[in-house]
């Protein structure tokens, strides 16, 4: 398992895609959808606020937290898995059906489209949201 963590702004959206690729190198053969749902996952983390995820936390104001996310790239079994942990938001990590019009809100429906499996959970830290490519 291999971690960076990187600052949550725009411009560290393309280091975190590179990270991946790296990793994987351009020959391997899941390179371009795990690339892809990379960028897609920390484009995510980047642009959705953090809030407090305990609603009682939730009342009492905005918390300071750390802006930043973290990529965790694992070999598994025939494939590879993709993590992408953030601080945080209210909001359930879920597949939006937008409108063609629409120039955003497509990231989760690439990655259930594209990925073996994928899913998220919470913890004290924040939100890991995963890809697995077999």
């Amino acid at each position: 398992m291999i971690s960076q963590r990187f600052g949550a702004t725009r411009d560290q959206v393309r280091s975190a895609r590179n990270f991946v690729a790296e990793i994987l190198g351009d020959d391997h053969p899941l390179y371009d959808d795990a690339v892809l749902l990379t960028s897609e996952l920390a484009t995510n983390a980047v642009e959705h606020p953090t809030q407090p995820v305990d609603p009682k936390i939730a009342d009492a104001g905005p918390v300071e937290r750390p802006r930043e996310f973290v990529v965790t790239v694992a070999f598994v079994p025939y494939g590879v898995l993709v993590t992408v942990q953030d601080p945080g938001s209210a909001r359930i990590p879920c597949v939006r059906n937008s409108g063609l019009e629409a120039t955003g809100g497509r990231g989760l429906m690439l990655v259930n489209d594209l990925a073996t499996r994928w899913g998220f959970h919470r913890d004290g830290t924040g939100t890991v949201i995963w890809f697995e490519l077999t």
